[in-house]
C-alpha cells in the first residue's frame, strides 16, 4: 500500500487550486498553474526516501487531477 496521498486544495497564496502530494504526514510537493503550465514545487527540509517508481506514479495521478480541474 501506497504511502502516498494526493489532495486537491484551495490555499491563500494561490489564485488556483493545487494538488499537494504527502507521504505519509509530510507535505513533499505541491502542483499548480498560476503560470499558466504545471510546475512543481517541493517542500523538503528533511531528508526523505522512497521508491521511484511509486514516486512517478503519484506525479502521473496528480498531474491528472490537476487537469481534471
Amino acid at each position: 500500500m501506497s504511502k502516498f496521498k494526493i489532495e486537491i486544495s484551495s490555499v491563500p497564496d494561490r489564485e488556483n487550486v493545487v494538488v499537494e502530494i504527502w507521504f505519509d504526514e509530510t507535505l513533499v510537493a505541491e502542483i499548480n498553474q498560476e503560470t499558466g503550465k504545471l510546475e512543481i514545487e517541493f517542500y523538503l527540509s528533511e531528508k526523505i526516501a522512497f521508491e521511484l517508481s511509486e514516486f512517478q506514479e503519484t506525479l502521473e495521478m496528480a498531474k491528472r487531477k490537476m487537469m481534471e480541474g
